[in-house]
């Protein structure tokens, strides 16, 4: 055989053990040896084909693809299903199939706007289409429109009233506040401010006549509040808010106050004051404790794990028994051989560690304070009189809490959010933009997106800015409409079904009124942006 100017001379050696067989490519011997013995290839025969050729328009296979010559022997002809085969092309289908095809979203559509009961200092409306509102305002306009407000007017059905849009939009825009000082911004209130103490710290009868002047505006709130002449209120102190809420307000049927955020020695003067609450914010084992580990009585601190038991299920006997047998832990501890100075370090890091875990939820949502009924009078005198809630420095020395309400009350001034129009370019497209700044209350989101989907004929959409404190009241007010549903085949539970009449005249439009009564859970979420969608009348957030 002639390769390249070279002859040589090969034969093929039959041996009975095992075949060999070569091929002679680029003058390098190349062979293969197959063993008969060999269980791994005793069934196979290989015939090498240099002139084979891959029709990879038929062959599908891995192996093909990667042009590697491994062909089986003939079998008997049977029917395969090729898209059974772990082929390269059925694998990569799969993978595609199962990992690159994403769920589509679904939008999800309301008919109803939740309820947000965070206080917001801002909101932003957008549109592609101008709002029907322009900052000059006709004097029928503003008169329509203040007297509307302060009336509760329903003026959709008023024929005397002027029920132009812009009449409508600067009703909504109208809240009632209390105190009132021109140069200071009374909302919100932020202790960051840093600016010199105000001229009022030290003019003690200046001081005395603006706490005269809110105490008389904060009874007659609270007065209201109880004969159910107003839904809700806010007070607005430097380190905390309070939302007082009317019987019958989210299924809640006696009325009802949140306080967030609170700190231990705040909880602790209410404790103090017999104020009970629980933290409904807080985990299952503390949210119902309105008692904490370290003013607890000295002989039932010696082991918590005793305070969680329940008396009532306990014997009489048994309760005489162990009353007579409880014994001071100190008397306990000495009986052990420890010296007095050992107890007392022992009494100091237990009160410091039960200190350290009330005040882990300082300043959190966790820390929100919930009270109803009785407790909700009590909270009210305890402010009336608690000196604390005025700050003695800063900007806002000597300056009472806000109070913000929907109605009219004894004190309160006449405000309206301050409006501003702008246009917005975003994404090559023109967007005309109205922003709403001041205490923005929860009336007031739904009240404005009422009267702008009448007048409006595009979608529109809204952003919020919440005041953060205030966040904790909707999930909060969330988790109690669903304890108030896990009792509503208790006693004392019918008088939800009056809740809606009973608050007739609370100054809240009758379709509105319905909505703020619903012991639903699900009405009531925080919004951070709301869009309406004029083709079905529906809202998505």
């Amino acid at each position: 055989m002639e390769t390249n100017g070279g002859i040589l001379s090969l034969s093929l050696l039959k041996i009975h053990t095992y075949n060999l067989s070569f091929i002679i490519t680029n003058k390098i011997p190349t062979f293969k040896l197959y063993f008969r013995n060999d269980t791994t290839h005793a069934n196979k025969k290989v015939k090498v084909d240099t002139d084979m050729c891959l029709d990879e328009s038929k062959d599908k296979t891995l192996f093909t693809l990667l042009k590697l010559p491994a062909k089986v022997p003939q079998k008997p002809a049977q029917e395969i299903d090729t898209d059974k085969l772990s082929t390269f092309s059925n694998l990569l289908q799969k993978f595609t199939a199962e990992h690159s095809v994403e769920p589509l979203i679904v939008e999800k559509k309301c008919k109803h706007l939740p309820i947000d009961w965070a206080l917001k200092s801002r909101l932003r409306l957008m549109s592609p289409k101008p709002f029907a509102w322009t900052s000059k305002l006709k004097a029928s306009e503003e008169a329509s429109g203040i007297t509307g407000f302060v009336r509760c007017l329903d003026t959709t059905s008023s024929s005397s009233l002027d029920t132009s849009p812009r009449a409508l939009f600067h009703q909504t825009c109208l809240y009632w506040q209390h105190p009132h000082l021109p140069w200071l911004d009374l909302y919100p209130r932020s202790s960051g401010k840093v600016a010199a103490t105000s001229f009022m710290a030290t003019n003690e009868e200046v001081k005395k006549a603006l706490h005269r002047e809110w105490t008389e505006s904060f009874r007659s709130l609270f007065q209201l509040l109880r004969a159910l002449h107003c839904p809700y209120f806010y007070v607005c102190a430097n380190t905390f808010t309070v939302l007082f809420r009317a019987a019958g307000l989210c299924g809640v049927s006696e009325p009802c106050a949140l306080i967030a955020p609170t700190s231990r020695g705040f909880r602790q003067t209410l404790r103090q004051e017999d104020v009970e609450f629980t933290m409904p914010l807080r985990s299952d084992g503390k949210r119902k404790l309105n008692v904490s580990d370290d003013e607890k009585p000295k002989n039932s601190s010696f082991d918590s794990c005793y305070d969680t038991m329940d008396e009532g299920c306990k014997p009489e006997a048994e309760k005489s028994d162990s009353a007579d047998e409880e014994e001071d832990p100190d008397q306990f501890l000495s009986q052990l051989g420890l010296e007095t100075e050992v107890i007392k370090k022992i009494n100091n890091n237990q009160t410091r560690m039960a200190q350290t875990a009330e005040s882990s939820v300082d300043s959190a949502a966790e820390s929100l304070v919930f009270v109803r009924g009785v407790d909700a009078q009590a909270l009210f005198n305890f402010l009336l009189n608690c000196k604390s809630v005025v700050s003695p420095t800063g900007p806002f020395a000597g300056v009472p809490p806000t109070l913000l309400a929907p109605t009219a009350f004894h004190g309160g001034t006449l405000h309206s959010l301050k409006v501003s129009e702008k246009t917005v370019v975003a994404d090559g497209k023109k967007y005309f933009s109205i922003d709403l700044r001041g205490p923005i209350l929860p009336t007031t989101v739904h009240t404005l997106f009422n009267v702008l989907k009448k007048s409006s004929s595009a979608n529109f959409s809204a952003t919020f800015a919440h005041h953060q404190p205030t966040l904790a009241f909707t999930f909060a007010a969330k988790s109690i409409a669903e304890d108030e549903n896990a009792k509503e085949n208790e006693p004392n539970h019918f008088s939800k079904a009056f809740n809606k009449e009973n608050l007739s005249d609370c100054g809240i439009s009758e379709s509105m009124l319905q909505h703020f009564c619903s012991p639903d859970p699900a009405v009531v979420r925080p919004l951070d942006s709301v869009k309406y969608n004029t083709d079905d009348d529906t809202y998505s957030w």
